[in-house]
């Protein structure tokens, strides 16, 4: 079996820890797990996380905003809804998150910050089939208070991030990247002569 996954081009980190700051979550609407990742995590994470961090901002970006969703601005939560351009988040916030809880696949929001050098806390679910090891990738917890507190963690330990961020990016560019969809191809072309 040979597998040709999501590809992506290696961007790079193109900011560093001091120069980013607050956390976002980028995904559409029409797909009902971003909608319950989002109220899961304005609900039952951000509190704690606000209440660590004071000041921090949660940016939530996706195209067809339901009401739901709208209504969660205020509180340190900016909702954007669809936006042209996801450069400046993916460069200008520290981190990333994808609280999901249910769905499949590979997670284009996680491979995509780990593209930029965005280290990304997520839960199992966001993770599975990625080649990320918790921990050492990316930070993974499955519940509110662990959640929340490895964002707080990430979000102040420049050590940690720019540890993540550099194996993020390797992770990318050894299993997302252009050069590994040329591997894979090739081997997969090359069983079928």
């Amino acid at each position: 079996v040979e597998i040709l996954s999501n590809v992506h081009e290696v961007a790079g980190r193109r900011a560093g820890f001091e120069a980013r700051k607050d956390l976002w979550f980028v995904g559409g609407f029409q797909h009902q797990p971003n909608v319950d990742a989002v109220l899961w995590f304005v609900r039952e994470i951000w509190p704690r996380v606000r209440a660590e961090l004071g000041d921090v901002q949660f940016h939530v970006v996706g195209s067809k905003l339901p009401e739901e969703i709208a209504a969660l601005a205020g509180h340190g939560v900016i909702v954007h809804g669809f936006v042209e351009d996801i450069e400046p988040f993916l460069d200008g916030c520290r981190l990333s998150v994808a609280p999901l809880r249910y769905g499949a696949g590979v997670k284009g929001k996680v491979n995509q910050s780990m593209a930029y050098g965005q280290p990304v806390v997520a839960t199992p679910i966001a993770v599975e089939g990625m080649e990320i090891h918790a921990g050492s990738e990316a930070l993974v917890a499955a519940d509110a208070e662990s959640f929340a507190a490895a964002v707080v963690r990430l979000y102040r330990d420049p050590e940690l991030w720019l540890r993540l961020s550099d194996a993020g990016l390797a992770n990318i560019e050894r299993h997302f990247s252009f050069e590994a969809a040329r591997v894979a191809l090739r081997q997969i072309l090359t069983r079928i002569d």
